[in-house]
């Protein structure tokens, strides 16, 4: 109820320019049971923000998803249904991102909550880097690691450009192309790579 109300509260307005009684009226509660619930806006945003994240990150157990792809089914075609997949929950939820991409460097809660969505994501996409080089798929490139945090960290900025409408920011309809192409050829050194 809550988080249902904060998340229709931020399609309008920043996160800065609401108040716990905004909040809290938008949900149809009074303000001392909001404070039941949740300390400050930033903690219910936090809350909102795990929420958005568990929906994507249960996007990537879905069967025949790239983090834990299926040998019987292609890198490519795994990738950009992934890829789909993950673009549809994050545009979905675009106002508590766009928050997120703004806010994490300068409020604590959102900062903790973001830095765990996007380990969570890194943490995943090494797993299924390492994955595909033991299976061969993959070549040997540089630490699983540190181009999972590239990838990750890359997908996080390009999203926020196109959530603000930045200049030069791609066109939402092209995120999920340009993105797997990035990712096919920095994995696999290829377009379409072989099982």
């Amino acid at each position: 109820m809550i988080l249902d109300a904060l998340e229709k509260l931020l399609r309008d307005t920043a996160l800065r320019d609401l108040g716990v009684e905004e909040i809290a009226q938008s949900a149809h509660i009074t303000r001392t049971r909001f404070y039941h619930y949740y300390k400050s806006k930033y903690e219910a945003y936090a809350a909102l923000l795990r929420r958005v994240a568990a929906e994507a990150i249960n996007l990537s157990d879905l069967p025949g998803a790239w983090f834990d792809r299926p040998e019987s089914v292609s890198p490519r075609e795994s990738l950009f249904a992934t890829m789909r997949g993950m673009k549809n929950v994050w545009f979905e939820h675009q106002a508590v991102l766009r928050e997120a991409s703004d806010l994490w460097n300068a409020v604590p809660e959102v900062r903790e909550g973001w830095f765990e969505i996007i380990n969570g994501l890194i943490d995943r996409t090494r797993t299924a880097i390492e994955l595909e080089r033991e299976r061969g798929v993959a070549p040997p490139g540089p630490d699983a690691q540190r181009l999972a945090e590239s990838l990750i960290w890359h997908g996080e900025r390009t999203q926020f450009l196109i959530f603000i409408n930045a200049p030069g920011a791609l066109a939402p309809d092209d995120l999920v192309d340009m993105t797997s192409w990035i990712w096919l050829r920095t994995i696999y050194l290829s377009d379409d790579p072989k099982l």
